[in-house]
């Protein structure tokens, strides 16, 4: 009785192996278009153009070394202090032709929330002034500039391209706040950061907002009252859309808060996580190739150069489709919210 035991518990294990190894893979990185992996430079150069809470880091396109590029704001997540967590998406901006500003605003987890603002803001100050200089290596192209920022960094991409006329600084014509946060989990508790106003954002601007549909730590709330607050933004200009989870194949696509943070390389996803909210942080995978990367990709070469417009708004099938899983089954689309 205990051998026929024995094999039929190493039965049900061959079966469970078999049928893991034959689960069906995700959706590899598109060779073409945006967030695709066609890449016009070899190299990222970086450097920190100014410490503290009012500096960051520059960072820029090389082999070959271009002779104008668009300027892209990245604006990091609450007490990510630095780049690294977040390379890969940088590296792939900078690789597709654009330079990127990265404004610290915090260099400690005592900042406080009302400081953030005036320090991105100051960052980004110094950043333009040093792109400006006569002996910059590369002509920053301030016709064409984007913004983009994830969580607390979300909600000050909206803010600075609002303040951008008062800043005299140039229009910023793509914004994407991805998962936008101010600490209050949807009303929750208190908020840290304060919002400011952003009516003053241009009718020109084109605006993206991208929630999580598993985010537990910023939810949706801000991101559709970013959505309504924008009230010169016409709705042809503007959506809101919310990446959501599949776990048809292995590994899953988990839309969870970290999903757009990764360091360069992190293509393998964690085994396992101590809660479900940092399932698959840090991984490369189809939530960013077809979901942010896609998204800003698009956003931009539509403020930019006046294509991949479908791509990036209307909610139409070539903005919400997320790839096909190896088995051929679609990947669980982008819901539209606005």
């Amino acid at each position: 009785m205990t051998l026929r035991r024995s094999v039929f518990a190493l039965l049900l294990l061959l079966a469970a192996s078999a049928t893991h190894a034959a689960a069906p893979t995700p959706p590899l990185q598109p060779a073409h278009g945006p967030g695709g992996a066609e890449y016009a430079h070899a190299r990222v150069d970086a450097r920190e153009f100014a410490p503290g809470a009012q500096g960051g880091w520059i960072f820029t396109p090389a082999i070959p070394l271009p002779k104008s590029a668009p300027v892209i704001v990245f604006c990091h997540g609450w007490g990510a202090l630095d780049p690294h967590g977040y390379r890969a998406w940088i590296d792939h901006l900078v690789r597709r032709g654009a330079i990127v500003v990265w404004p610290n605003y915090q260099d400690s987890l005592r900042v406080p929330g009302a400081d953030f603002l005036p320090n991105a803001l100051a960052g980004v100050h110094t950043a333009f002034a040093q792109l400006s200089a006569s002996d910059a290596p590369i002509a920053a192209d301030f016709s064409r500039v984007a913004i983009v920022g994830h969580s607390a960094g979300g909600l000050l991409s909206a803010e600075i391209a609002a303040a951008a006329a008062n800043e005299h600084l140039p229009p910023f014509r793509a914004v994407m706040p991805v998962q936008p946060g101010d600490g209050s989990r949807d009303g929750a508790r208190p908020a840290t950061i304060p919002s400011s106003d952003i009516a003053p954002l241009p009718a020109s601007t084109l605006l993206l907002i991208v929630l999580g549909a598993d985010d537990r730590f910023a939810f949706e709330q801000l991101g559709l009252h970013l959505y309504d607050a924008a009230v010169a933004v016409p709705a042809r200009n503007k959506n809101v859309l919310e990446l959501r989870t599949d776990r048809h194949g292995s590994p899953a696509l988990v839309a969870n808060h970290f999903a757009p943070a990764a360091p360069a390389n992190a293509h393998a996803p964690r085994a396992h996580a101590w809660s479900s909210d940092f399932e698959h942080a840090g991984v490369i995978d189809a939530m960013d190739w077809y979901g942010t990367w896609k998204l800003f990709d698009a956003l931009s070469d539509a403020a930019f150069y006046d294509r991949e417009r479908d791509t990036a708004l209307g909610g139409g099938a070539a903005q919400t489709f997320m790839g096909t899983w190896s088995d051929g089954v679609p990947v669980i689309p982008l819901r539209v919210l606005r």
